[in-house]
């Protein structure tokens, strides 16, 4: 026990003093006072330890925390449904990439069967026996005669149907009266050609024979044998280029241009059927030959054509047992007459 320095209050050893009783501390203290004493006693708790209001590292510090920031208790129920919802979210959008994996790889799958049967076809039609050819038709041809046709295409029967291919229609088309060709295959085993022949419109006088010309100046053969079709004096291609060339050059076929023009103006007429030589030397003054009527015709160059024939017509009517000359060479717009000349 002491006694403090003024002498009044007593202080008692904490054996004395202390007494533990249910987590409780009294204390008593007695003061002399006019030679009274008192005694009071003085109960001091001692704190619970409490989760709810003490922060313990890594347990409810964030609990805490929000207690202490007065987080409203719906807030706290938002929060948690957010919580919740991301949560969601990131299950859905794993299951989204999961199913789309899986939808990738299904693909996949599907495509290399596709590719497998697709192989499979393509080798059982280049190998199985029922495939190989064993007709050749020939459709479209006039000219030219059907053996003709088959040996310069190389189709073989035996050959298998769908190895034929586009250098076939090219070895057809090699030949000088081929314009178009198409192959069809007739399954199982048939193989049909269909040719698209050129036609000769015009031939070019030789000194022993005829070159023979459609009209796109295609030069189709060479025969001693004169064609029932105009005969053209004034191209530019010689004897020998006429031998070895398959067409007519620039040059000519300018000139070819006209001379399909002074055709087509005379087939209102019939003019067409009656013309047996055109002769194009003179670019100003063609001149054109009518053997069953005997008569030669100059139609100057290739303006008012339409004009110029009709007018031809009207000659030829009237001068048909005359033999001689009509010229229709003037510009008939500017009033010039034609008029015929006999011999």
């Amino acid at each position: 026990m002491n006694i403090s320095k003024d002498g009044k209050t007593l202080f008692f050893s904490d054996d004395e003093i202390e007494k533990s009783i249910n987590g409780e501390k009294k204390v008593y203290v007695t003061k002399r006072i006019n030679g009274q004493e008192t005694h009071n006693k003085i109960e001091k708790k001692q704190k619970k330890f409490d989760f709810n209001n003490e922060i313990v590292i890594g347990v409810n510090s964030n609990k805490k925390h929000i207690k202490n920031n007065n987080i409203p208790n719906n807030n706290t129920k938002a929060i948690k449904k957010n919580m919740n919802l991301n949560k969601s979210n990131n299950n859905s959008n794993k299951n989204h990439k999961k199913n789309k994996r899986k939808k990738t790889s299904t693909k996949i799958i599907k495509l290399f069967s596709i590719l497998l049967i697709i192989g499979i076809i393509i080798i059982f039609a280049f190998t199985a026996p029922i495939f190989n050819i064993k007709n050749i038709e020939v459709r479209g041809n006039n000219q030219i005669p059907i053996d003709t046709i088959i040996s310069i295409s190389k189709i073989k029967k035996g050959d298998n149907i769908f190895k034929i291919n586009n250098s076939v229609i090219q070895n057809i088309k090699e030949h000088q009266y081929v314009e178009e060709a198409l192959i069809k295959r007739k399954l199982p085993g048939t193989i049909q050609i269909v040719i698209k022949e050129r036609s000769v419109k015009y031939q070019i006088k030789l000194i022993n024979s005829y070159a023979y010309i459609d009209k796109n100046g295609y030069i189709l053969e060479t025969s001693s044998v004169k064609a029932e079709v105009p005969i053209i004096v004034g191209f530019n291609i010689t004897e020998n280029e006429l031998l070895n060339k398959k067409r007519l050059e620039i040059i000519d076929l300018e000139k070819l241009n006209k001379i399909l023009k002074i055709i087509d103006s005379s087939k209102a007429t019939e003019i067409d059927k009656l013309i047996t030589e055109i002769n194009i030397e003179n670019e100003n003054n063609y001149c054109i030959y009518l053997e069953s009527q005997n008569k030669k015709v100059y139609i100057g160059n290739t303006n008012d054509l339409t004009k110029k024939m009709l007018f031809l017509k009207k000659i030829i009517d009237e001068e048909k047992d005359n033999t001689g000359t009509v010229y229709v060479d003037g510009d008939i717009s500017n009033g010039f007459k034609p008029y015929f000349r006999p011999e």
